[in-house]
């Protein structure tokens, strides 16, 4: 399984300066638009509800995780606006990070998605040369390098960014992976209004170890283990490429827009394992089950072109927009599953690679078209209000192990409401209500169907909230949502199907911006009350509450930043509550807190700016457990420490 990708987000600065070139330090450095030395996730949020850029995250949410869903498991990831079918990671040497659209932010776009939106963008040629190095080390003893470039080709008509990096990444479990990724992007802009942008990117992984995964006997957990240690086994790595490629263009005519991209997103992996260690006891003691998949191949061709006509009255803007929407999606897996016996968890006990037979490949294949009209009205002053209803036909063919299944199809209607009220020019109240049909998650490796992708799902959302502008550069939002969604678990015979309705009810809270001179700050919190409701849980097989929810998640950041001076400082203070561990809700992972510290130093080598970041992460040390699907367990993050040194040429 793919997982967040370090490849390339770091780091190569040149050794060494031109002849003549002199140190500057000890004055304000101007960041180089476009560059990397003005990574700041703190300083450049505009709430505290997700947001990543290089190496740095802040706010309470991530793509993987919106409101206690996933908007990546989902299908919700737009790219330059547009909607994407991303199959595998996007580096970052394509897109400098992502944002996270819920609540009042989530309004800019005219068709909302229940589980929020995770957006990225691409790197853009400028019309300066740019080459941006970058060295990384850590945070487990790792390291990268990556170049970052834009090359104006013809001014203000056509440049390049392109980019290359390497990582030899040391993970918190012990692992070595290894990642190399490209990217080029080309930048045309043939007229005034018109910009065209065709890209490439690419990652080869290799050496991936697959993270030992822990599933409880009973109520219990097991018992520490020494973090930063495989005990797995050294031949269940993952190899395999990720490419993302396509062209997404937009038109700017008087009162017209349109827009549109199309895009192809594959994960090839050529070999791939999870290790469990499954019914595993108070004294440590399990039992070892390794799952091997199959060459396997998940591709994705999707697209979208959307049109929008303004027309303003007085105050009022009013715009209509029209859109369509398509995706053919493509899955070709397999695997097999073999017992390795009795283990004591956290002690490396390798054993030779069995001969695994996998047997006849199993296939989806998806097809989804959708379009949808849209009618927005901006009052000046006064608010926004938005409305719109999408129609989308699916289908999803499917067979396993040359048995085909039956075909999955659907062609529901989705509306969607918004509407947003100015009370002065501090105040606004904003609600929405949106249906869609997303994609459900995927079994956990511990399920009997792994890698079997359930059909898609109805999904509902309600919200509605406040935004207080303190002063114009703090702002203060507080809102509350409900999700509900069908719920898939594992039943008796560990099949991951649906059992029943979940519905995530919540209040979310931000608070970002600049607090006092040189003082930036990102805090916020969710708290979630999660239920499940259907016959499983009226049959005592599932617990009210689904597993690996957390009820509550905290995160606070600031930056300071010492007058006239290249120095700053950084705090970083994340919390969780409690987080369900079994089915039966008998077993929760305690709150941990966890805080980390950083600094910056910004000067320059002749007219490059350069800036030296240093972090330590989990300063205390603090031990604690992660839940992902099925009751898995692994351990968190230990400390670690991260130095980072970047450069605008």
């Amino acid at each position: 399984m793919l997982r967040g990708w370090g490849v390339g987000m770091l780091a190569m600065l040149a050794t060494g300066t031109a002849t003549g070139a002199q140190v500057k330090s000890g004055s304000p450095v101007a960041p180089v638009p476009g560059g990397n030395t003005a990574n700041n996730a703190t300083t450049q949020a505009d709430d505290a509800f997700g947001k990543s850029i290089g190496n740095e995250r802040t706010g309470i949410y991530n793509p993987n995780d919106v409101r206690g869903f996933s908007p990546s498991a989902a299908g919700n990831i737009r790219l330059e606006g547009l909607y994407f079918d991303q199959q595998g990671s996007l580096t970052d040497r394509l897109a400098n990070g992502s944002t996270v659209r819920v609540g009042l932010s989530a309004q800019g776009y005219p068709f909302p998605a229940p589980t929020g939106i995770a957006e990225f963008a691409l790197r853009k040629a400028g019309d300066t040369l740019l080459l941006s190095p970058q060295l990384n080390y850590g945070p487990f003893g790792g390291w990268s390098v990556s170049l970052d470039s834009e090359i104006p080709i013809i001014a203000g008509r056509l440049g390049v960014a392109a980019g290359i990096g390497y990582t030899e990444e040391q993970s918190n479990f012990g692992g070595t992976p290894r990642f190399l990724s490209i990217a080029v992007m080309p930048r045309w802009r043939p007229a005034p209004g018109i910009e065209i942008l065709p890209f490439y990117s690419r990652i080869d992984y290799r050496s991936e170890e697959a993270q030992p995964l822990v599933a409880p006997a009973g109520a219990f957990f097991p018992p520490e283990v020494a973090r930063k240690t495989y005990y797995g086994q050294s031949w269940a790595v993952a190899n395999g490429t990720v490419t993302n490629f396509g062209v997404a263009a937009s038109l700017l005519r008087g009162p017209w827009t349109l827009r549109g991209g199309i895009f192809r997103s594959v994960n090839d992996a050529r070999e791939g394992y999870a290790d469990l260690f499954v019914d595993a006891r108070p004294d440590g003691t399990a039992n070892e089950i390794i799952v091997a998949n199959a060459p396997s191949k998940f591709a994705s061709t999707s697209g979208e072109l959307r049109l929008s006509r303004d027309f303003i009255e007085g105050d009022r803007r009013h715009t209509i927009i029209a859109m369509i929407r398509a995706r053919e999606q493509t899955r070709a897996f397999g695997q097999d599953v073999v017992e390795l016996g009795p283990r004591l968890i956290g002690v490396p006990r390798p054993v030779a690679k069995p001969l695994f037979e996998f047997g006849i490949e199993s296939h989806d294949r998806i097809n989804q078209t959708t379009a949808g009209v849209a009618y927005a009205m901006t009052w000046r002053d006064v608010g926004e209000f938005s409305v719109g209803v999408q129609k989308t036909d699916y289908s999803k063919a499917s067979d396993r192990g040359g048995s085909q299944r039956p075909t999955a199809k659907d062609a529901p209607y989705l509306p969607n409401a918004t509407a947003a009220l100015r009370f002065g020019d501090d105040v606004i109240v904003y609600a929405g209500f949106t249906r869609g049909l997303e994609e459900s998650p995927l079994p956990p490796s511990n399920a009997v169907n792994i890698n079997e992708a359930p059909p898609a799902i109805r999904t509902r959302q309600l919200d509605a909230g406040i935004r207080w502008a303190i002063r114009p550069n703090l702002k203060f939002v507080a809102g509350v949502f409900e999700v509900t969604k069908p719920f898939f678990d594992l039943d008796p015979a560990n099949e991951f199907r649906e059992v029943g309705e979940v519905r995530n009810r919540g209040v979310e809270l931000s608070l970002a911006g600049n607090v006092a001179a040189g003082l930036n700050i990102v805090a916020g919190t969710v708290f979630l009350d999660p239920q499940v409701s259907g016959e499983a849980r009226d049959r005592g097989e599932i617990g009210r509450q689904p597993v690996a929810a957390i009820l509550r998640n905290s995160f606070a950041s600031a930056d300071y930043r010492f007058p006239n001076s290249g120095f700053s400082i950084d705090a970083v203070f994340e919390s969780t509550g409690r987080r369900v561990a079994n089915q039966d809700n008998t077993l929760y992972v305690p709150p941990r807190s966890v805080v980390s510290l950083g600094g910056r130093y910004r000067f320059r080598v002749g007219d490059a700016p350069v800036t030296v970041r240093a972090q330590v992460g989990n300063i205390f040390d603090n031990y604690g457990l992660g839940v992902s699907g099925g009751g898995l367990l692994v351990y968190n993050l230990p400390r670690r420490v991260l130095i980072n040194i970047a450069a605008d040429i």
